[in-house]
């Protein structure tokens, strides 16, 4: 586990490779999560899950004083359709203001943890070889990220920015609480300017939220995006 760092307002992050799991690990996990880590497949897959949600697990119970096995999770309603069942994650238990994000692709996991209580998304891509490139980057990226992405000659270049652009807009959507089903090219998240930008939502969980990328390595994409005042 990689110690906190600090980006934006009162927003922190850790990150991780998830191991092999200890029995530790699984005794600190809700009846429902370790009913959803045997339901995997693949075991190495579960495995991943069960170190991820410990890691979690602890690092909130540290920030809220409790035991780990004593944070209960829940949702939040989605502001597009008012479901409570596929909102953004919430802390249940104990009462506290914070939000947070999490994410995992295979072993790499992030947490985003917002303790003034604004909205927070993160998101964790593995860079891999896709299938459908041109059909995805038609239906999920604006026409000013797809000139981003396709302005270089070189395909790796090509898949990585296009999985930046992905990051960043999972981390966004996230972050206003509708997931996917909010669409993904109906904003911009601006990956031709340096540094963090600002990107504004209209709609079900409209808002404005700084989105940071955030350096985990070669072979992954990863964003935070937290809420702006106001």
């Amino acid at each position: 586990m990689r110690p906190s760092q600090r980006v934006g307002r009162s927003l922190s992050l850790w990150h991780g490779t998830a191991l092999r799991p200890s029995a530790g690990d699984w005794a600190v996990l809700s009846r429902e999560e370790r009913h959803r880590a045997r339901r995997f497949r693949d075991p190495a897959e579960s495995g991943h899950y069960v170190c991820a949600h410990a890691a979690v697990r602890r690092i909130i119970a540290g920030l809220l004083d409790c035991a780990a096995d004593a944070v209960g999770f829940g949702r939040e309603r989605c502001p597009g359709c008012g479901d409570g069942e596929h909102g953004p994650p919430r802390v249940v238990a104990p009462p506290t203001a914070l939000r947070f994000s999490h994410s995992r692709s295979r072993a790499t996991w992030l947490l985003a943890v917002a303790s003034q209580g604004q909205r927070v998304g993160a998101d964790v891509e593995r860079i891999r070889p896709l299938s459908g490139f041109k059909g995805m980057m038609a239906t999920c990226l604006a026409p000013d990220e797809r000139a981003h992405v396709t302005q270089d000659a070189d395909p790796v270049l090509r898949r990585r920015r296009f999985y930046q652009c992905w990051a960043r807009k999972e981390a966004v959507l996230k972050a206003v609480g509708t997931g996917l089903a909010g669409g993904m090219a109906r904003f911009d998240v601006r990956p031709y300017e340096r540094g963090p930008a600002v990107v504004g939502v209209d709609g079900p969980g409209a808002g404005t939220f700084l989105v940071h990328d955030l350096p985990l390595g070669p072979d992954v994409a990863a964003a935070v995006a937290e809420e702006l005042p106001g």
